[in-house]
């Protein structure tokens, strides 16, 4: 344990952590303000979701008020998720600045030019329209591109830019003055976003005809064996760890899988639930087991630390974000703790979703479960969303309550690891006399 809480501080002094834990830790609120109204948007005022139809909301909630609430709730998650990576890339400039003691504004604007810069040029390649608030280029699941970026850009300010000391009070001319000297490190980095946009734009317009990301899910969505898609949801859920999102959500479809809709139509014909001609599905196993309807593994993450956490700043995320989290949104608690990045839970976010998968998969042949075959209505809590698939199967239920036990149970050495970390941390800098 202390080799690797050791470890973990040895990689967390290195500045592109640092960046990434500052970063992340100033985002916090904002990220968890609008986990609360994705809960809104999509688990109360839709149509087809858990909560609005639990309560009957049809019925009860007025037409004038859920237009409110609907376009509400809409525009906060759009300004907040949709946009997140111009406030990662500024932030996460800005800190790499600081880091050197550089001019960290003129370093945020920089980086926010840059980017804008290449996601013009790259919509425009692949749509042959300029647009740069849509096609979701600028947001949340794109993380850790903006904080490259930004962190790529921090550094050009630390070789060209000049030292800057912050002073209480700045006139005109001392703006001035730092805007000037600004001036060398802010035209590399645009011209910087304009190469790599133009080497984006003409890979784009030559391959945008033959590739699609449509074309590397599907096969996998509608695989019946579990030696693509186990990989495939190792290798989605490493990336979701790295702060590319879209892979994995794109692997949970399960609604435009044609072999989806085969085995509910054998059910639905038959009334038969123990041979369906998919029985290990892709879309299913990974969107049901794997990440129990959007967050299992992250729920379960939350939990452990509610349970066994030390740490009061880890608690607080953890419950801050619990009401979200039970209703599959997990975008603040990502960020707040952090998750993304964060070397101490990498390993168990991706084996919790392999072994789901592989023990529910035995469970499935061994006949201890049905295969989940129906359509789950959108928010609904992770441990409820199999027991919905299987149309109320209660050997289900347990089986799904035995299966997020253990996975809360998985995540205690991930837990107790941290707690060792924070400790060790703060000898570390007792010792030498600095924070990391």
């Amino acid at each position: 344990m202390d080799k690797l809480a050791k470890w973990c501080i040895w990689l967390r002094r290195r500045s592109f952590f640092r960046v990434a834990q500052r970063t992340f830790a100033v985002l916090m609120p904002i990220a968890t303000v609008g986990a609360f109204f994705q809960v809104l948007q999509y688990s109360v005022f839709a149509p087809e979701s858990f909560i609005y139809n639990v309560f009957d909301f049809d019925k009860i909630m007025s037409d004038r008020f859920w237009d409110i609430g609907t376009n509400l709730s809409q525009c906060v998650v759009e300004v907040i998720f949709g946009l997140f990576c111009l406030f990662t890339v500024y932030f996460s400039a800005s800190f790499t600045a600081k880091i050197y003691r550089k001019d960290a504004t003129m370093a945020g604007i920089s980086a926010l030019t840059s980017l804008l810069v290449m996601i013009y040029l790259f919509q425009l390649g692949l749509t042959g329209r300029i647009s740069l608030l849509t096609g979701g280029y600028l947001g949340f699941q794109y993380t850790s591109f903006a904080l490259l970026l930004g962190y790529g850009v921090g550094q050009v300010f630390h070789w060209l830019g000049a030292d800057y000391e912050s002073v209480n009070y700045e006139h005109t001319k001392l703006v001035q003055d730092r805007a000037i000297k600004a001036l060398k490190p802010t035209l590399v980095t645009v011209i910087g976003g304009i190469a790599i946009g133009g080497i984006l734009y003409v890979v784009i317009s030559k391959v945008k005809a033959n590739f699609s990301l449509t074309s590397i899910v599907s096969p996998v969505e509608s695989s019946n064996n579990l030696l693509l898609t186990v990989p495939a949801t190792a290798l989605a859920s490493s990336l979701s760890w790295l702060g590319l999102e879209a892979p994995i959500l794109d692997l949970s479809n399960v609604a435009g899988s044609a072999a989806a809709t085969a085995n509910l139509t054998y059910v639905l014909r038959r009334g038969a639930v123990w041979k369906v001609p998919y029985p290990y599905l892709g879309g299913s196993m990974i969107s049901i087991y794997g990440v129990m309807g959007g967050c299992g593994a992250i729920l379960a993450l939350a939990v452990a630390i509610l349970i066994w956490g030390r740490r009061k700043e880890p608690e607080t995320v953890a419950k801050m974000n619990l009401w979200p989290l039970l209703f599959s949104s997990s975008r603040g608690f990502l960020i707040g703790l952090p998750v993304i990045l964060n070397p101490i839970y990498s390993l168990q976010l991706v084996l919790v979703p392999v072994v789901n998968m592989l023990i529910a998969a035995l469970a499935i042949f061994l006949h201890i479960v049905p295969t989940p075959v129906y359509m789950v209505l959108t928010g609904t809590p992770g441990p409820l969303v199999p027991f919905f698939a299987t149309n109320g199967n209660w050997p289900t239920l347990i089986f799904t309550i035995f299966l997020f036990c253990l996975d809360v149970v998985m995540m205690i050495p991930a837990v107790k690891l941290d707690n060792r970390t924070k400790i060790l941390l703060k000898d570390y800098e007792m010792e030498d006399g600095r924070h990391v």
